[in-house]
């Protein structure tokens, strides 16, 4: 049997992994990952929390869909309802969306 075990850390979340019939032959196995929030790494900003679902609906052995699925579950990060975003932000959002508008135009057209 499968156990997944999870432990609450200062800057992020310890998972373990037990397997008491590793391979099918009884064998003990024990796999830890460490998702740590670098508070000081800008670039890893929240993802660390989306690896780590991830990596969860993987151990659980969920089917989140691939790139070729018409559904795929989708873990993003958005503003808070009541966040007021700067002009930077709304400029950084406006572009995203004019790629994903002008992609959605390709395969339109294709």
């Amino acid at each position: 049997m499968v156990k997944i075990v999870l432990e609450s850390a200062r800057n992020g979340v310890i998972k373990k992994v037990i397997d008491d019939n590793y391979g099918g032959g009884n064998e003990h196995f024990t796999s830890t990952d460490v998702y740590e929030s670098l508070e000081d790494v800008k670039s890893n900003e929240k993802t660390y929390i989306k690896r780590f679902f991830f990596d969860l609906c993987d151990d659980l052995g969920l089917e989140i869909g691939s790139k070729f699925d018409k559904a795929v579950l989708d873990i993003n990060i958005v503003w808070g309802s009541h966040y007021e975003p700067t002009v930077k932000d709304i400029e950084v959002k406006i572009k995203r969306l004019k790629i994903e508008l002008e992609e959605l135009e390709e395969w339109k057209n294709i």
